[in-house]
Parts: structure tokens; sequence; C-alpha cells
């Protein structure tokens, strides 16, 4: 049965990837090496059109395979979703053989080289990518997607473990990184997934139904989490076919779906927005029972147009015992596009997917303390802006936003621990306005002189790390790289809290005479501390980690 799935495998790469795979590097190999190494590049390429949702050409283009990869076959950046996705690759003509543990190690070795920006390590195809890989590793809401795909049946016991202690490193008590195991089951059922294109027709139970008669028919109600998760099982990402988005997989929003339905599973219906399905017709069927609050619906042409991560996110959990998906109810409305004009069911599509998105920060411009700062920063002659707009703000003198001066009123903070959030979990600064750590930083005490001279600062410490970062590579690139907020945050320890008064007059002969020798000294003693205590360590973990950021601060105050 392994050989029979493996050929339907190898088809679908031949036919979908042969010609956009890059295979330069190897065309003077005997052919046989090339067609081996296509398959396993091509593998790489088709896990990410399933499990990260790539395009063929996005994910063809993702192939850094071949020499000095460092175990690494594929990197995928994903800026809608915010994962950046790592692939080692294996094509296994049997079926059944596994990965040897070395290219195993290998791989986890090279993680920690990309984390730590040693891109003289890699070959040109990752260097060539170096800009687009910092920028993910610099964003602090990008998720990891550790990617083994493999036609094998499974893992190895010595392979879990290499690839556990990676992750349990990386994470370190944090879910920063995922394992996502793409084996020669899931690799076919996603082939077997895509290639159907029948309609899908199903009979649908939802309760607490009412209905809308005209112009066109519709039904709307509550759908069990678990029916939904029974439909995923069963049609995975068709069900999407007619959504402008397919299932994004883990990105910030779904991993907030995920949250509500562990544990607040009651709620969810209150806290989503529900889904909407599109069907050529749908007929109400009778159903066995004197519930009048049930109905049966025969659904044909059925199609998800939006709600496709709560769908996608309620599917990803059926296979966790714990979790029972019967106890999440989710709005459902359903629309038949019988006798409908054409072109009505795009139009639909395209009206539930294009309102405006509310992010956790929009809420911060409720908050009467964000206007008062907006007032008195205006009267320093300083426009402030904390309100999302279509207009691009480039902060300077004149203009600051809402993330510069958060980090920078973090960074000043006397806990370190804000200043970590910063570079781990930047959206709980002002995940809640009513709570710390938001009102540990934007409070009545906070003037506007005092928030000029802590950007100042900021400013000028994330502008020279980010200059030295241009002439540096490996580990002392990785903390000018990362540790901008961190030395912001000492040089504020250190520096003499009457500096920061309103009326003081000590704060520009310190700007403009001593804060670049204070910044190159604690740069100094930074990077020494860190090889002295972890040297093994890959840095840009170091500043995402809230104990290790607290030994260093304690190291380096008097």
């Amino acid at each position: 049965m392994s050989i029979l799935k493996v050929s339907h495998i190898k088809a679908h790469l031949e036919k979908n990837f042969r010609g956009k795979i890059d295979l330069t590097d190897i065309q003077n190999r005997p052919q046989a090496d090339i067609d081996k190494n296509f398959l396993s590049r091509a593998l790489a390429a088709y896990a990410l059109t399933i499990v990260a949702v790539a395009t063929i050409e996005d994910a063809a283009k993702s192939i850094v395979d071949g020499f000095d990869d460092n175990g690494i076959d594929a990197i995928y950046f994903d800026t809608s979703s915010k994962n950046l996705w790592l692939v080692q690759s294996k094509y296994i003509e049997n079926g059944t053989s596994g990965i040897d543990n070395g290219d195993v190690e290998k791989y986890t070795k090279g993680v920690k080289n990309l984390i730590d920006s040693k891109f003289s390590r890699f070959n040109k195809k990752v260097q060539k990518r170096q800009q687009e890989i910092l920028d993910a590793l610099q964003d602090a809401t990008v998720k990891i997607q550790v990617l083994f795909c493999y036609t094998g049946k499974k893992l190895s016991t010595h392979n879990e473990a290499s690839i556990n202690d990676l992750i349990e490193e990386l994470n370190d008590n944090s879910d920063l990184v995922k394992f996502n195991d793409f084996n020669i089951d899931k690799a076919h059922k996603g082939l077997v997934v895509g290639l159907n294109s029948e309609p899908i027709n199903e009979d649908i139970i939802i309760s607490n139904w009412g209905y809308i008669d005209e112009p066109y028919k519709s039904y709307y109600g509550q759908i069990n989490g678990a029916a939904l998760g029974e439909l995923w099982l069963k049609y995975g990402r068709r069900l999407f076919t007619e959504n402008i988005r397919s299932f994004l997989g883990t990105s910030e929003v779904n991993d907030e779906i995920v949250k509500t339905i562990r544990t607040e599973p009651n709620n969810f219906i209150y806290f989503n927005n529900g889904i909407t399905i599109l069907c050529e017709s749908i007929k109400k069927k009778p159903i066995s029972g004197s519930d009048r609050n049930l109905g049966a619906f025969e659904c044909e042409g059925l199609s998800v147009v939006n709600g496709a991560q709560t769908l996608g996110s309620i599917g990803s959990l059926t296979d966790i015992p714990t979790i029972d998906l019967s106890n999440i109810k989710v709005f459902v409305k359903f629309i038949s596009l019988e006798g409908s004009p054409e072109g009505f069911g795009q139009r639909i599509t395209v009206a539930t997917n294009t309102q405006n998105k509310v992010d956790k920060k929009d809420f911060v411009s409720l908050n009467a303390e964000q206007e008062r700062i907006k007032i008195d920063l205006k009267l320093e002659n300083i426009d402030y802006h904390f309100k999302r707009s279509d207009e691009k703000i480039i902060p300077d003198d004149t203009n600051y936003i809402l993330e510069e001066v958060a980090f920078s009123l973090a960074a000043l903070w006397e806990d370190v621990t804000l200043t970590t959030t910063v570079k781990k979990a930047s959206g709980k600064l002002w995940e809640d306005v009513q709570n710390k750590p938001y009102i540990d930083i934007f409070n009545s005490t906070i003037s506007a002189r005092k928030i000029m001279k802590a950007v100042k600062i900021y400013r000028f410490i994330t502008n020279k790390m980010k200059t030295l970062s241009y002439d540096s590579e490996g580990r002392q690139r990785s903390v000018y790289l990362y540790g901008n907020t961190f030395v912001s945050h000492i040089i504020f320890q250190r520096l003499p809290k009457q500096y920061l008064a309103d009326s003081s007059p000590d704060f520009e002969n310190f700007y403009n005479n001593e804060l670049e020798t204070k910044t190159n000294e604690c740069l100094t003693e930074l990077e020494n501390l860190i090889e002295t205590h972890y040297p093994d360590a890959m840095i840009g973990f170091i500043f995402r980690n809230y104990s290790k950021c607290r030994d260093l601060k304690a190291l380096m105050t008097p």
C-alpha cells in the first residue's frame, strides 16, 4: 500500500512541480541523482502547499536545498499568518524507511545557525533570502514552524528526541516554535483532497434556526463544533474553494480561536463571528423527533466563503481526545444561490471578507489616557498617532507612533519583564487597557516630556545598533539586531532618575555627550556576559526569555 501511495505522490510532484523547481546547482550530476533531488525538493514544496497553504509558485521558490543548506531544504515566510516555515524533506522510494538521525541533527544545528544570523555558513540560496529571514525573526508576532515532510510512515524515537530537544530549547516555556510531522499518510490524504473536485453535498443539522425567504433563500442558526470537525475531516481545504483565503493554519487569530475553544467553550459563540456558507441549492428535510429547534437541510454545492479560520481551527482539534467539540456552538449562515443573478456568490464572498479587521491594538484608541498624551505631545509640537489610519506615518522628531512609544516606555519601566515582552509578544502590552502591563506604561504619571526623552534614547540606541549590525555577523550581529530594547532598558536603569524629570537641565548634556559612550560600554559588557553565561544559546531567543533577561540584568546592574 505504501508503494502505491508513493506512486501517487510522485505522479503529482512530476505533474505540478517539474520545471518549477530550481535544479541548476546539480545539472552536471547523473540523471538519477537529479531526479532524486527533484523529488525531494518537490516534496518540500508540495508539503508547503498543503500545510502552509502556499501557492505552487511560492512553494517552489522557497527551496534552498543544496550544498551548505545546513539540513534546511526550504524556507517560506507567510507574511499573512506570520509563520516562518523551516522544512526538511526526504523522498523515500519504498514508503517505509525513515530519516537518518544525522540528517535530523544537521537540521537542528542549521536552525540554530539561522536564528543566530550565521548566514556565512549557508549557501547562496539562503543568503539571498537573508533580509526576509531577519525581518521575520525580528517580529515578535512571528512563529517558527518546524516542518518534516517525508514519504515514510513515522519518525524514529531518536529523531523525535532530537526534534523535541530543539523545540524545548527554542520555546523555553513559550509556544514560539511548533513541530509539523508531514508523513506519507498526510501527504497522500492532502493529495486525494486536492484532486477531488466534485461538489460537496451534505446534510446539515442546525439548532435554533431561522430563515430568510426572499429574495434569496437563506437559513441561519447554530451548528455543533463536532459536526464542523467531521466536515473538516471529510473534506479539509476543499470546503474553502470559493473563499478568498483558505485556512491559514497557525496564526495569531487562529491561536486565539483555539484558546477560546480550550478555555471557554461555552462562550465561543459570543466571541466568534461565525461562518458563512454558499450552496447551489438548499432543501429543508423532515427530521425525526419533536424538537422543533432542530432543522435538517440538504445542501448541494457547499462552500465556506467566510469563517475559514474558525472552521479550520476547530478541525485542527478533532484528533485531540481531551477536547470535546460538542460543547462548541458556532453561528452559521447558509445562503442558497438558486435563482440568484450571475456573480451574486462572488459579491457575497468579497463583501464578507473585506470588512475591516479589528485588532486588539485598535481598542487603545478608546482609552482616555491616549487622548491625554496626544494633547500633551501636541503642545510640544509632536503629532502622536495612536489610531489606525490608511496614512503611512514615518516616525521622526515631530511624529510619534503608538508602538514606538509603548516600546520606549516598556524599556523605561524598572522591571525587565516588559522589555522582554516587547521581543516575545509585543501585542500583550496593549492587550487589555484596563490592566497590567498596559496601565504600567500608560498612566497619568507619564508626562509628554518623559515620553519624549524615552523615545529619544530608544531611537538613538536602536539606530546605532542597526548601523553596527551592517558590519558584523553571527552572534554579535544577532545582539545588535535583537538586543536594542534590552540595552535601552539597562541604559534607562543606569540613568540618574532626575535626568528624566520634566525640568531637568542635565538630560541634553547626557544625550549629546555621554549616551553613545554609555551605549558602547553596555554593548561590550552584554556581549561578554552572553558568551560567558550563554555560549550555546541562540541570541534572538535570549532576549525573548524572561529568566535569562532577568539574570543578565542582575549581572549588569551595580
